[in-house]
Parts: structure tokens; C-alpha cells; sequence
């Protein structure tokens, strides 16, 4: 499978983006592959299309790394997958489960400390710049 390419608009720089540039899970890629997971049943390419689309990786969502990550969740008992078999290829479905679920609202707290924290930062930012002037 092929990586999309990141939003046009939107430039990184390798060590800029949501996913470390080692090829190493992200912290972003967990909360969101979740939280889209937990929007539906989506197979792999919606998810990777779904995370390109936020411009997660500078180069678009490697899709071993999720892949992987779909895999522990498994795992972890957070999702579980089914084949559905439709006209098309088989394809892999997601499913959050209770688990999921609890990690998911956990995920929402620590979104909610990162946007109060990004706040102040972007504040006390927006202050250096009139104190220049």
C-alpha cells in the first residue's frame, strides 16, 4: 500500500510533524487512530486517509506504523477486527471495544491538559511579541 501525501497547504519539517521522524510510533497516532476508530468501522486505508488528511506525518502516515499500532491494540484488547467481504477485496474492519473506550476518554483528558497547556504557551508567545515593540 502506498503513503498519501501530506495536506498541500501544510508544511513540516521532518522534525515537525505529529509522528517522530525515527519511524517510531507517535503519541498522536494512538488518540486519533482510536478516536476514528471509534467514529465507525473503518479498514486500514480510511484510517490512513483519515490521519493524512490532519496532516499527521510531514510525509503522510507510514502504514506499517499503523498497521502495527492497530495490531497492539488488538492486543491490548482495545479493538477488535473482523474481515468484511463485500464486491470488492477483503478488507480488515475495526471495532473499538470497552476497553477502547476507557483509553479513548483517557486520550480526551490528556487532550484537554495539552490544548490548556498549548493556550498558555501561545499566550505568554503573543506577550513576547508586544514586549519587542
Amino acid at each position: 500500500m502506498s503513503q498519501a501525501r501530506p495536506h498541500p497547504h501544510l508544511h513540516h519539517d521532518s522534525h515537525r510533524g505529529w509522528v517522530r521522524p525515527d519511524g517510531q510510533r507517535g503519541r498522536w497516532l494512538e488518540p486519533f487512530a482510536l478516536l476514528f476508530v471509534a467514529e465507525g468501522e473503518p479498514y486500514g486505508a480510511e484510517l490512513i486517509a483519515a490521519l493524512n488528511e490532519l496532516c499527521l506525518a510531514p510525509r503522510g502516515v507510514d502504514a506499517g506504523m499503523l498497521y502495527r499500532t492497530l495490531r497492539e491494540f488488538e492486543a491490548e484488547g482495545l479493538v477488535v477486527s473482523r474481515w468484511q467481504v463485500d464486491a470488492g477485496a477483503p478488507k480488515r474492519t475495526y471495532r473499538l471495544t470497552e476497553a477502547g473506550r476507557r483509553e479513548l476518554d483517557d486520550w480526551v483528558g490528556v487532550m484537554h491538559e495539552r490544548q490548556r497547556l498549548t493556550e498558555a504557551f501561545l499566550e505568554r508567545a503573543r506577550g513576547l511579541g508586544k514586549a519587542r515593540r
